[in-house]
């Protein structure tokens, strides 16, 4: 007799059954995966690692009746032709599903790319302001809208438009901002509180950090407790200038023990 074979190619030495088509068969043992054997004895588990049976009940297994054989089941033999042909048919169809997996991916890159086209076309002048706001550091928050809206293709908002504006218009007056006296300094100066930061601490409190602007639209900066003031009030004030300091680009003036002149 010709030489048979399994579906994983493995020649089948046995003598064959044969089914109602009159086809070479062998009947398979199909072993039972609800239970394993445990010190010589077998008992029911929830399952196998490595080769072995892990968190064992002692009780006998229902799937098989403690046997360690849930079923069996008939498989094909084949002689060297067939399996040939049925491993290329195999192949082919394997080929042909790669084949219409990547042109469904060239179509969905094809597709992506044009509505980046389009959506970069259609935002060119708000992209380009939001470009400008950004630093390279993919930490950063204007890194990070940037990225998130050519990545989603997402139409900004009415609100993100006003914040990128709003932002622009507020580097465009920084960049005038410079330091005022020397460190050490007594200076009265008339400034507009722009933002009141709370700082709170278990240990010292409530701390107040304000960010305020002389009339020349240089930055002044003061933590700490003293009243001088509440966002979008324009006051006078004596101070010491405490440091200069660099944020961001923005030449700011730090000051310390501020008190407000008639």
């Amino acid at each position: 007799m010709e030489k048979l074979f399994t579906r994983n190619g493995h020649q089948y030495t046995k003598t064959p059954e044969f089914n109602e088509a009159g086809k070479p068969v062998y009947t398979r043992v199909i072993e039972c995966e609800r239970c394993g054997v445990v010190n010589g004895q077998r008992v029911w588990c929830m399952g196998m690692e490595n080769g072995r049976a892990w968190s064992t009940t002692g009780f006998e297994c229902w799937t098989c009746n403690n046997t360690g054989i849930r079923g069996t089941k008939q498989e094909r033999l084949y002689t060297s032709a067939e399996l040939a042909k049925i491993t290329k048919a195999a192949v082919t169809r394997a080929a042909n599903k790669r084949a219409k997996f990547l042109e469904a991916q060239r179509i969905i890159v094809e597709k992506r790319v044009a509505n980046e086209v389009a959506y970069h076309q259609a935002n060119a002048a708000f992209l380009e302001t939001l470009k400008s706001l950004c630093s390279g550091d993919n930490q950063s928050f204007w890194d990070g809208v940037y990225a998130d809206l050519t990545t989603s293709l997402r139409e900004p908002s009415e609100r993100l438009v006003a914040a990128v504006d709003a932002e622009v218009t507020k580097r465009a007056i920084n960049v005038n901002s410079a330091f005022i006296g020397d460190v050490g300094d007594k200076i009265t100066i008339t400034i507009t509180i722009e933002k009141i930061i709370t700082i709170h601490s278990q240990l010292y409190g409530n701390t107040y950090l304000h960010l305020c602007r002389d009339q020349a639209g240089d930055v002044i900066v003061y933590k700490g407790t003293a009243n001088i003031g509440a966002p979008g009030e324009t006051n006078k004030i004596k101070a010491t200038v405490k440091e200069h300091q660099l944020y961001d680009g923005v030449q700011q003036t730090v000051i310390q023990r501020p008190k407000l002149v008639n």
